[in-house]
């Protein structure tokens, strides 16, 4: 059975029960029955969840800290190339061949291209023109005034969400 199936048959037994389908006690044992096998089921079928989850979890974790390994070489290939392309243009630079044709590369010296860097010694002395203020909300001090009881337009306090936790 599923979980949907066993939570949709005890949701509707239970509305019965609360529409006051309950007329005998014989219908009342036969009901206490049916739900404690729902419940059996219900438990046997978190079971099989927790585990599987469980095992997702670790999954996602050891899949994680291998991405994060490939990472690390990866970033460690790039630095490599980055410090072979440097010496190597230090080295066309310093004799002035500039453009090097072998019969797998074409390799040249070229100015980059794109906007021209910009280095701004004292951003405080620039005058406003020049400047961009970016406002954004203190959300720690919106909360902090909701939670003391202030009201402020346009803001609100969310409910806490709920989580399942598995030990």
């Amino acid at each position: 059975m599923s979980l949907y199936a066993i939570t949709s048959e005890m949701q509707c037994i239970l509305d019965a029960v609360l529409d006051g389908g309950i007329d005998s006690p014989e219908t009342q044992d036969a009901l206490n029955q049916h739900l404690a096998g729902l419940d059996g089921a219900l438990e046997s079928k978190a079971e099989s969840y927790a585990g599987f989850i469980k095992e997702l979890e670790m999954r996602a974790e050891s899949r994680g800290k291998e991405a994060s390994r490939i990472r690390a070489l990866a970033a460690a290939d790039d630095a490599l190339a980055t410090r072979l392309k440097e010496g190597l243009k230090a080295a066309m630079e310093q004799t002035g061949k500039l453009k090097i044709e072998t019969p797998r590369f074409k390799l040249s010296i070229a100015g980059n291209g794109g906007k021209q860097s910009l280095e701004v010694d004292d951003p405080s002395a620039l005058d406003p023109i020049f400047v961009r203020i970016v406002r954004e909300p203190n959300k720690d001090a919106i909360r902090a005034a909701l939670d003391s009881g202030a009201e402020i337009a346009g803001c609100r306090l969310l409910p806490r969400g709920t989580s399942l936790r598995i030990r």
